[in-house]
This record gives structure tokens, sequence and C-alpha cells, in this order.
């Protein structure tokens, strides 16, 4: 009835893989009290070793059936008031009266831009039903500004997945006999680390000081921009910050024609997106946790030497402990790994790796309007402010190809194959070359409070309803000998893979370089 997936290649050959369902749903409380007691019926997981070369089924294990209960409930009376609003909606309320049934509230303003309305105007108001044994989501856009509520859209999604895994598995006759009951039951530490123990994450949380491969790594939060680190190198300075600020998670856009992700995604240089719908994802335990999952360590090899991955998780729009989402009910909240790798060479890799549905299926599928560019979008957004060396501020030269310059003032920069980004000690030998190619642009500007990077999001709401993409801070701040915040923003387009919903993996990853340590 609906699934929850998630894959840990765990060597070069050796693939982890879970998948989470259950087979009912039954809801106690209802509209009248604003009280829900949601129970997923039956809610097995299957934990799976795949020979990635060979495709052979290397571990199984099935648990049993259980039933998972969970609580949802009108957050306040604003919440209540607009749930009342939709659900007096014929076009809303028809479906769910009479069938189980319950509200999501994610109360997403902030983050969330719809059709021609800026963030901080426009929310989702999602229900859960079971209709005809079937789970379905009565997904809705609600316009919030002002002193009145308006509904401005509703869509009945019956697929919460492109492919969904049990059609597949449905569709699927198997050739010869099972091996069932004569395969290893893989063990726990080779079992995803988002659906293990129960269903639920396997969290370790590393110590926070890191001191491994030459590196110093200090981490801290989350808050609202995922884990932020500090890091030193032989003991030097490298960067005195590290976040994931903010991804930006689009939809039903137009052609791109060329243009960088600044003017392709907001054309009008205001909070205003050129698709359908848009979020400024937030990685914070309050907004869909959990963060930090723990630490992996990377022995040496003929391909890389030794290093370590400070491993975070976050999934949007989840409750505490994930009970619905990993029970399958997982429409719309989508899933990322944020990960930070050091290694004993001085190569620091920021990674992004999206799984999970979003509202890849609603667009693509269930929506009537026509657009030209592709169904989803996204982009990572890094901050980071390099001291190499140095917390007095830096040298920033760009390489186009054929030699370095020097920009005098704040810069956007598109990437290629050939370019670069390098920060230098002015009175040192330390630098950080920054490696870009044509899935990467670079936004170096000054630090200022009233600006997300150095202002938090969320906890500065002027600055977070004012924030759109980090073009937007470009001015004509010198730079030279100054410190700076340098933003690496990587773009992703997952309905590019295999199965864009949520089986396949997305990623990208960045690289610095560290010389004269």
């Amino acid at each position: 009835m609906a699934s929850f997936e998630a894959y840990d290649p765990l060597t070069n050959r050796l693939d982890a893989i879970s998948i989470q369902g259950t087979t009912g749903m039954s809801v106690d409380g209802g509209r009248e009290s604003g009280e829900f007691e949601v129970t997923a019926e039956q809610r097995q997981v299957a934990y799976g070793l795949v020979d990635r070369r060979t495709e052979e089924l290397r571990g199984l294990h099935i648990t049993d059936p259980l039933d998972v209960t969970w609580n949802r409930d009108y957050p306040d009376e604003e919440g209540r008031k607009r749930h009342e609003f939709v659900l007096d909606h014929d076009e809303v309320w028809n479906h769910l009266e009479g069938n189980d049934w319950y509200p999501m509230e994610k109360a997403a303003e902030i983050i969330t831009a719809y059709s021609d309305f800026p963030h901080g105007e426009v929310s989702p108001s999602m229900y859960y039903v079971m209709q005809d044994g079937q789970l379905n989501v009565v997904s809705t856009f609600i316009h919030v500004a002002g002193d009145d509520i308006e509904l401005l859209d509703v869509v009945l999604i019956e697929d919460f997945t492109e492919h969904p895994p049990q059609q597949i598995a449905r569709e699927t006759n198997p050739v010869g006999e099972t091996v069932l009951g004569y395969v290893p039951e893989p063990p726990m530490m080779q079992r995803p680390q988002i659906t293990a123990p129960n269903g639920f994450h396997r969290i370790e949380k590393p110590d926070e000081i890191i001191e491994e491969a030459g590196w110093t790594v200090e981490w801290s939060g989350p808050r609202t921009v995922g884990a932020e680190v500090n890091a030193s190198y032989n003991g030097t300075p490298v960067f005195e910050y590290i976040a994931p600020v903010s991804t930006s998670t689009g939809y039903a856009l137009p052609e791109r024609n060329g243009r960088n992700t600044f003017e392709f995604m907001f054309p009008t240089d205001e909070p205003v997106f050129s698709g359908e719908l848009l979020y400024w994802d937030i990685h914070s335990p309050d907004f869909g946790g959990p963060g930090v999952l723990g630490k992996t360590d990377y022995p040496e090899t003929p391909a890389h030497p030794q290093g370590f991955r400070l491993r975070t998780h976050f999934h949007t729009g989840a409750v505490p402990n994930a009970r619905d989402f990993h029970s399958g009910h997982r429409f719309a909240p989508y899933n990322y790994y944020i990960n930070y790798d050091f290694y004993e060479d001085g190569v620091f890799m920021p990674v992004w790796q999206r799984q999970g549905p979003g509202y890849v299926t609603e667009f693509e599928t269930y929506r009537d309007q026509e657009y030209d560019g592709p169904t989803i979008f996204y982009v990572s957004k890094w901050v980071t402010r390099p001291t190499p060396g140095t917390t007095d501020g830096v040298e920033t030269q760009i390489f186009g190809g054929s030699e370095w310059t020097t920009p005098e003032t704040e810069f956007y920069l598109e990437g290629d194959e050939e370019t670069l980004v390098r920060f230098r000690n002015p009175d040192g030998p330390e630098s950080i070359t920054l490696a870009l190619d044509d899935l990467k642009e670079v936004v170096v500007v000054r630090p200022k409070e009233d600006e997300i990077g150095e202002a938090i999001r969320v906890l500065d709401s002027e600055a977070e309803f004012s924030f759109y993409h980090p073009a937007q801070y470009v001015d004509d701040e010198p730079i030279q000998g100054e410190e700076v915040l340098a933003w690496l923003l990587m773009e992703g387009r997952p309905d590019e893979v295999s199965h864009p919903s949520g089986i396949t993996t997305y990623t990208r990853l960045g690289e610095f370089t560290l010389r004269g340590y």
C-alpha cells in the first residue's frame, strides 16, 4: 500500500537495501476533536544485502508484522483554523468523509513559494486517507497571507512515487525456487542506517571533536542549517565555518535556455519562483531530523587515501522518529544525506544525496498544466568561511582556464570543467582551491549580519523572508584581504535518473583541495 526505501553502498560491490511498508491504516479521532491517533497496520521491513556486480542476494531478513502508532493533531488555533477552512470545501471533504484520514500540518509558508506567490504567503495542507483499501493523499495549497485564507489548489494523489515498489513486486514472476531461509540475516551494522533498528534510524553520535587523518573537525548543531563544522588541518585553520544552509527543491520549471540558477529560478530578482512550487528546505531536527547519524571511517585503498565522513540525515516534514515517514506515509516529504568527507591528503568533499519522492509524481502525472523544463530541480547550497592558515582575511583568485585573476569585489561565478576558485593566505603558503564544473556555481561575498550565511535561517525572520538565492547578496563590496563567505551551489536533476521518485539515490559532491599545509 505504501513504502519507504533506503540504500547504502557498503563496499565497492556490496549494497545494503531496505524496503518498509504497511498493509493498512486505521485512525482514532477526527475533525471534531482535532486529534488523530494513527496506526500503520502490519508494517514490515525487508533488509537485503545485494552483490552489485552479480545481482545475487547475500543476506535477507524480513521482520514480523508490527502495528506502529503515532499522534497527529492541530498544532495551534491557527492550524485548526486553516484545516477547518480547507475541510469545509466539498472537493476536499468528499474524499475524507466516511473514511479513515488524518492531516499533515507543515506550516511551511516560511519556506514555500507557489505559483506567483513568494514564500511567506502559501502553505501546503495534506490529508492521508484510506480509500477502497488504498492509502491516498489529498494535496492542497492555501494562501495564508492577510486576513483571509484562500484555497488555491486540490489534487488527489494515488501513487506516492513514480515506480511504487509494491507494484513492481506484484508484477515480478520469480524464476526458480525461493532462497528464503538459506540466505544469512544481515547484521545490524550492515543494514541501512536510516532503517535500523525497527525501521527507524541507527544513530551512533560521534565525538563533537574528531581528530583523524590529519584533520581536527569540530561540529555542533544542527540548528536550522544542518551540522555546523569548524575544520583545521595539521594544526592550521582551514574553515571557520561549513554549513549546508539550504536546499532549493523546485517543481515544474520552464526551459532553462542556458541561464544560471539565479536567472533560471528567479528571473524577476525577487523571491517569486519561475516554476510552480519551490521549497527552501531547512536542515534541522525541528523541521525533520534527526541530523547527525555518526562517523564512517575510510581505510586507505589504491583509489583514495585514508579519511572519514561525518554523516547526517534530514527528512523534511517527518514527525519525530519518522513513524509516518518510515511506514510509507511519505508523499511530499523527501530525505537527504548531507555528508562531510575529509581525507588525509588535504581534500574536503561536501556531499549531498537525495532520496524520497517529493512532489515529483504530482507535478508529472496528476496536474494538467504544461511546462517546458525539468519536472524537478535541486540546488544544494553550502556556505563556507575559508581561513587558509589565517583568520584575518584572505586573497581570492579565479582560474578561468588559462590564467589566474584577482577580482576586486564580490562575485557570482558559473562553473565549467576548467574553472577554479582559490583562497590564499596573503602572508603564508596556505591555500584552499575549489574545483568547479558545469553543475556548480560559486558566490563570494563579505559576511553581513542581515544576510543569510551570517544571519541564521528562521531564527532571523527578516533575513529569512528576504532570502531567495545567494547571488542576491553580490554588490560592489571589496573582498581582497577581507573575510569572505564562499557559497558553493551544486545543482541536481533527479528526474534524469532511472527511478527519480525514491529508489535511486542522486548524489552531488564538491571538492576543496589544500596546498601549503
